[in-house]
């Protein structure tokens, strides 16, 4: 079993690596930030690089300034991915990730494409810091309150705070085992999500108002052919959550263009339509409530007009 495989690689090797996917968030960081501090508790070298800076609302999570831009220079017995369904989602720090002589492959995602030579994917669990939690649990019978915090940060906001499909009984287990180490529900939705501007706020505005659907109102989706990127926070998912406020409706979609030929789409479910085969179909992936995919040279017209027709067409 993987789970097991990787408990023993990371009890008989000294030094690792770690990293995530590119346009991190809370998942992302909390899993790979929660894996820093049991390494480090265990009393092992690591080094976490990522190409790119920490965004503002997840500054307040533990070690997340010891998060390096740059490569390291030295080399490390094992590269730990996580949250990341592919390799080439590491961007510019995949490079690095050549050299290790074990790759272990940390993820949740159903779009994951196994790369690694240990894979512990899980599409049937909430997060990649659930996964996370089940190995540090391995190690401790107690977590460490720094860790607990990244754990539940990550898990708090790859559930849509806790309201997907797969927020199940033994989520809430965990989420109320972490509590018991300090971690503050409120504070953390204060960090994460009370973080931005009146500018940002009145972009979102902007983009709520484009709002379409179907004839039925099961399908909603929002526009924009200039993206804002904050660096307060992720805009993108604030506007899904304003969107799930939507009675009836069961799949949402946000078009944005994203450079001069690159038209970014982001799909979320209540949990009855899976979003990830939708998002597969045209290149990208994710899991059943939260995915998205990127396509280039097509302007944003052609491309919600493509998408939505196979949405009607395939659920």
């Amino acid at each position: 079993m993987s789970l097991q495989k990787i408990v023993k690689t990371i009890k008989n090797n000294k030094s690792f690596l770690l990293s995530t996917h590119q346009d991190v968030e809370g998942d992302a960081l909390g899993s790979m930030l929660a894996m820093f501090c049991l390494l480090r508790r265990l009393r092992k070298r690591v080094y976490m690089y990522h190409g790119q800076k920490v965004p503002f609302n997840y500054t307040f999570l533990p070690f997340s300034h010891l998060i390096h831009r740059m490569p390291p220079h030295e080399e490390f017995d094992v590269g730990i991915i996580l949250d990341c369904s592919d390799i080439s989602r590491l961007g510019r720090s995949r490079n690095a990730f050549l050299k290790p002589e074990t790759l272990i492959n940390i993820d949740h995602h159903t779009s994951n494409t196994r790369f690694a030579d240990l894979n512990l994917v899980e599409p049937q669990a909430s997060s990649a810091s659930e996964i996370v939690y089940k190995i540090y649990k391995k190690f401790f019978t107690k977590i460490a309150k720094q860790a607990a915090l990244c754990l539940y940060t990550g898990i708090f906001t790859d559930t849509g705070y806790f309201t997907y499909s797969y927020t199940d009984s033994y989520v809430h287990r965990v989420v109320s085992e972490l509590m018991d180490y300090g971690v503050s529900p409120t504070k953390v939705y204060h960090n994460v999500y009370s973080s931005f501007r009146i500018q940002d706020i009145a972009f979102l505005g902007k983009v709520i108002s484009t709002l379409s659907h179907d004839r039925k109102g099961r399908m909603c989706w929002v526009k924009t052919n200039r993206w804002h990127e904050s660096v307060y926070g992720d805009l993108t998912e604030v506007i899904f959550h304003n969107l799930r406020f939507i009675r009836d409706a069961e799949v949402f979609v946000l078009f944005k263009k994203v450079g001069n030929n690159t038209v970014r789409v982001n799909f979320r479910s209540r949990g009855k339509v899976d979003v990830n085969k939708i998002a597969k179909f045209f290149g990208g992936g994710g899991h059943r409530s939260a995915s998205g995919t990127s396509i280039r040279n097509s302007s944003i017209a052609v491309v919600e007009r493509k998408v939505i027709s196979f949405i009607k067409k395939h659920t």
